[in-house]
């Protein structure tokens, strides 16, 4: 079993900086992990969200392929691609286990690292972010007993965007934010914060359910209460959001929204399919753009990225 030791390094009223060190090696920024909760007016974590209040035995079946989370599980297979292609262009013969090297990519509520390992195994330096500690001792200790990624382990950090944006403003190649910001509060602080981690001419990718009342039908009180796809109150119509509502919250943020998909999911068949609406939910594709601020010759973001 993997052991996690935590010291508590620091204290005051708002603040509370932990470092966990684990033992398994985890290449990246650095193996320490350090985690700057704030339950103020400036933090997004939604302290009354379902994976906030979840017991850790609830959460411990995230990488059950066959429990209630096994939709995340299948998502991969559209999602994986989705941001892939967004990224790269695959050459004929590629390998997809290389397809990704030398992409820096963040995974923002990266939970128990079901997208950052299939992330990892496309050869991408792969760094997971979340507020959940008992989440990411799951993705440490899952990962560590994974031979496909015995060469390139994610490295899991314990942190919330705003804060983790703060020490690494600038960075990343792309910024993946999958199932992840209906969970979250103070959603223009959120997608700010994605943004500033982001290099001018990097990727944004954000994967949501649908504000609609078919999503409200189906998602909700069909899949959770009746055909437990999900846990029953893992999701809250209110805090659901529109394309066009994400789309201006990137816009404001200096990016430009290439691609809007909507996708849904067909639990009988435990099968992910793209729709030619977004109803249930939707996949949205951003680049950042270069800052105003910068020399007087544009920077042309490449669509190819």
């Amino acid at each position: 079993m993997l052991k996690i030791t935590a010291t508590f390094i620091n204290k005051c009223n708002s603040v509370k900086t932990l470092i966990i060190r684990s033992s398994s090696p985890v290449t990246g920024i650095s193996n320490n992990v350090n985690f700057i909760s704030r339950r103020d007016a400036h933090s997004t974590i939604d302290s009354k969200d379902f994976f906030q209040v979840s017991n850790s035995k609830q959460l411990e079946s995230l990488w059950d392929t066959h429990g209630i989370f096994l939709s995340l599980h299948s998502l991969n297979y559209l999602r994986l691609p989705f941001i892939r292609d967004g990224l790269v262009d695959i050459a004929p013969g590629e390998k997809f286990s290389t397809c990704l090297k030398g992409k820096k990519i963040l995974e923002v509520g990266s939970g128990a690292g079901i997208l950052s390992e299939g992330l990892a195994k496309y050869g991408a330096e792969v760094i997971g972010i979340d507020s959940s500690k008992v989440m990411l001792e799951l993705a440490i200790d899952h990962c560590s007993k994974n031979k496909r990624l015995a060469n390139n382990k994610p490295t899991y950090i314990l942190s919330t965007v705003e804060d983790h944006s703060m020490s690494y403003p600038d960075t990343y190649d792309a910024v993946v934010v999958s199932e992840v910001i209906e969970h979250v509060g103070q959603k223009e602080l959120f997608v700010e914060s994605c943004v500033r981690a982001t290099k001018p001419g990097g990727k944004l990718f954000i994967t949501t359910p649908s504000r609609t009342r078919f999503a409200h039908f189906t998602l909700i009180f069909l899949y959770e209460n009746f055909l437990k796809c999900y846990p029953k109150g893992a999701h809250q119509y209110d805090s659901l959001m529109t394309p066009s509502e994400l789309k201006f919250m990137l816009e404001m943020n200096d990016c430009h929204v290439e691609d809007i998909k909507g996708y849904i999911y067909y639990p009988l068949a435990d099968q992910w399919a793209w729709t030619n609406h977004k109803l249930f939910s939707f996949a949205m594709k951003a680049v950042k753009l270069p800052s105003k601020n910068e020399n007087d010759n544009p920077i042309i973001a490449d669509n190819s990225y």
